[in-house]
């Protein structure tokens, strides 16, 4: 085998970078593949031997675990994260789009403003929110989590997009409105269905931040029927802590779908970032 003082500095250079990449990857798939297949297992052999693999897998205890409540917690999640992303990408596209398309006096200070208030942590303004949704009566409610979680998701995603329709090509929506559209007709016909990248990267992102949220949720759902999977898991843990494997499997299920969803839409997410890094 070849050493890597044969090799030219670059190729060197490049060999070493996909080392380190495999090794990070390797270390970032390890706790994952763990949870899975020490779902697989039987009690015995979890404490018998952790890392090995099942002898005789058992699928059922997936089933077991969303039977047994995980279900309805995936539920409230894919409601709560599914309703509040959508609001986050239409509310942030239009802003995005009007503070870079419509130079109106403010619209510095405007922009100024979103950045400060991305700025603001959740935990400084976690009293004044659940007084709001008391006195509105939203406590225990979908609602009452969809409304923090979009106010919270839109200025980072109104930065991002605001970076990306600064960079627009304006000559397309020149072609559009020379076509006869006006604002509104340019907007979903021309920039949006050109924009996919930086909305899937904008949606992956607050899905992310929603779906794995937990202190507001904590104070928000008190009610187990209306609690999302973060909170749901931890009563599954304490109810079922001493079934291990039927534990990791309710872990299984609510950290899969956002890995399958990243693998799906990863070159839209990429292609996003790199267009920000120009």
């Amino acid at each position: 085998m070849k050493s890597l003082a044969f090799f030219p500095r670059t190729r060197r250079m490049a060999i070493i970078m996909h080392l380190f990449l495999l090794g990070y990857v390797a270390v970032i798939l390890f706790p994952l593949s763990w949870v899975v297949i020490g779902a697989l297992k039987t009690n015995r052999e979890m404490f018998l031997d952790p890392t090995g693999l099942p002898a005789d897998p058992n699928w059922g205890k997936f089933i077991e675990a969303w039977n047994a409540g995980v279900r309805d917690f995936f539920i409230n999640s894919v409601v709560v994260s599914g309703v509040s992303v959508a609001l986050i990408v239409i509310a942030s596209a239009l802003a995005a789009y009007a503070l870079t398309r419509m130079n109106f006096r403010y619209s510095g200070w405007v922009y100024l403003l979103t950045v400060l208030c991305f700025a603001i942590p959740v935990h400084a303004v976690l009293v004044p929110i659940y007084g709001l949704l008391s006195d509105l009566h939203l406590l225990n409610t979908h609602l009452g989590l969809i409304l923090p979680y979009a106010a919270f998701g839109l200025p980072f995603s109104i930065i991002l997009m605001y970076s990306f329709f600064y960079e627009f090509p304006a000559e397309l929506e020149e072609a559009g409105k020379l076509d006869g559209c006006g604002p509104w007709r340019r907007l979903w016909f021309v920039v949006l269905p050109l924009s996919r990248p930086v909305l899937i990267s904008v949606a992956i992102f607050n899905l992310v931040g929603v779906w794995n949220e937990f202190l507001l949720a904590t104070i928000i759902m008190t009610s187990k029927h209306m609690q999302t999977l973060p909170l749901g898991l931890v009563s599954f843990r304490d109810q079922y802590g001493t079934d291990w494997p039927g534990t990791l499997a309710a872990i299984s299920i609510g950290s899969l779908p956002l890995l399958v969803l990243f693998v799906i839409f990863q070159k839209y997410f990429v292609r996003s970032m790199a267009g920000m890094g120009k």
